[in-house]
């Protein structure tokens, strides 16, 4: 995805336990999502995010002590190697330290087929890109 001048690095988060997890390739979108919720780590694709979760194929470090404790997961639905649908899938899916957290989509397409392939692959929630204060407010309201 074009984040335009900007630069898609991944950013660190300054807490050791966040509470969300936002995956998405766009730096613009990971800082917006990073300043709404207090305790957030960001990773710039799903690959990444399963890597920082212990949940990479070579990953020899699977369980439930080495795996971050999240309240939420965001997941930006266009992004280049792994789609967000085929991480949301693998959470819920393949990973059973994953299926009671929830998982929100965003994408700027709204098509109502992809929204409902997603919801019936464990998404709690369908954002429509660009992410509003309000949608973080509802996203706050669905965390354990």
């Amino acid at each position: 995805m074009d984040c335009g001048p900007y630069s898609c690095k991944p950013i660190r988060a300054f807490v050791e336990h966040p509470h969300v997890l936002l995956v998405d390739d766009c730096e613009i979108t990971r800082k917006l999502i990073e300043l709404l919720f207090t305790e957030c780590a960001c990773r710039d694709g799903g690959v990444n995010a399963l890597e920082y979760l212990g949940l990479a194929d070579d990953d020899q470090s699977l369980g439930e002590y080495n795996t971050p404790k999240m309240k939420m997961i965001c997941i930006d639905y266009e992004m280049p190697r792994m789609n967000g649908y085929e991480l949301l899938k693998k959470l819920k899916q393949e990973s059973p330290l994953m299926e009671d957290v929830p998982v929100a989509v965003m994408a700027s397409d709204n098509d109502p087929t992809l929204v409902k392939k997603c919801i019936e692959a464990g998404a709690v929630m369908f954002i429509s890109k660009p992410v509003k204060e309000v949608d973080v407010e509802k996203l706050k309201t669905l965390m354990k």
